[in-house]
């Protein structure tokens, strides 16, 4: 396939490019907040307005293009 054949080239031309990078000493972070986190909250989503700006049939399903490289 020739998706496979671009993925296996983009690969190797990755490589190659990475071989180019050079062995660096380990940096830190200089400022504090590394892994900081902030709370999970939920909030209320308007599916209407959502929905406004897409193509759905007559039961209200989403109509999407199917991918071109999939058979």
């Amino acid at each position: 396939m020739k998706i496979e054949k671009d993925a296996e080239k983009i690969l190797k031309e990755f490589s190659k490019t990475l071989e180019n990078i050079p062995d660096l000493e380990e940096t830190h972070y200089s400022i504090g907040n590394v892994n900081s986190t902030r709370e999970d909250v939920a909030t209320k989503q308007n599916p209407d307005k959502i929905m406004k700006n897409s193509k759905t049939d007559k039961e209200g399903n989403l109509i999407v293009k199917k991918a071109e490289w999939i058979n």
